[in-house]
């Protein structure tokens, strides 16, 4: 394990760059991920880290150490604390983060039996709360367009917590165009919709489509959805936000499929 205590080391500048800078993890096709959970996630998925950057805190946790030992071949470099917290993604540091090479976008099916479709999500703690409900609801297939938030980077992957290694993602996906074909029934989440999400079918292949927090769905959407939907509210409230209402879409169906 190499020891590093200065910030002119080479390779601690070169982590640093590469968790301030979304260039630069795109450009070298790496991510990180804070914290043994992501990584426990990581190594469940069958994957491994290309490389640890424990703090000495970190590496006093039995947690963390039986992670670095299962990381294996992973080269491990202990920082110390002043460094790795400056490296910290969250306000309190966990101790260890990894070097991982960001997967390549998935497929986009047109046979998904549950499918969650973001159009343009902005916020990075959106599009990560999404991932996470998608998979703890049973979802399949999550697919982004070119202009969500980019699903690798480090606050969508703490927002959701190790969702990326259970769903398949895929992003940059023409989603009126899939969902034009799509031989499920897709479903807008559309607030001023007369139809309500409880008084739907949904225990066949079904696509929910979430859209862009302040201008909602686009027309084309809109129009290649075969259902349009609103969830019932208090009339004091006149939304729900984005990862809000596509949360409470995904339990319905999932509530309607473990009935089936």
């Amino acid at each position: 394990m190499k020891a590093v205590v200065s910030r002119d080391n080479a390779d601690y500048k070169a982590v640093a760059k590469l968790v301030s800078s979304a260039t630069q993890r795109k450009r070298s096709g790496l991510s990180v991920l804070d914290g043994p959970h992501l990584l426990a996630a990581l190594l469940d998925s069958g994957a491994k880290p290309e490389a640890l950057y424990v703090s000495r805190a970190g590496i006093d946790s039995p947690e963390i150490a039986k992670l670095a030992a299962r990381s294996a071949p992973a080269r491990v470099t202990l920082l110390a604390d002043p460094l790795y917290d400056s490296l910290s993604t969250v306000e309190s540091p966990t101790g260890v983060l990894s070097v991982v090479k960001t997967p390549p976008a998935g497929q986009a099916p047109g046979d998904s039996d549950f499918a969650l479709l973001l159009e343009d999500i902005q916020d990075p703690g959106n599009v990560g709360t999404l991932l996470r409900s998608a998979a703890a609801a049973g979802v399949r297939d999550v697919l982004l367009s070119a202009r969500c938030a980019f699903a690798w980077s480090p606050k969508v992957l703490r927002a959701a917590m190790g969702a990326h290694f259970a769903v398949n993602i895929a992003e940059g996906v023409d989603l009126a165009a899939w969902l034009a074909t799509y031989r499920g029934t897709g479903v807008a989440l559309a607030g001023e919709s007369g139809r309500s999400l409880y008084d739907l079918d949904l225990r066949g292949p079904v696509a929910f489509v979430v859209g862009n927090e302040g201008a909602g769905l686009s027309p084309a959407l809109r129009k290649a959805a075969r259902e349009r939907a609103s969830i019932p509210m208090s009339p004091r409230m006149e939304s729900l936000n984005a990862a809000a209402a596509g949360t409470v879409a995904l339990f319905e169906a999932a509530r309607q499929r473990r009935k089936r």
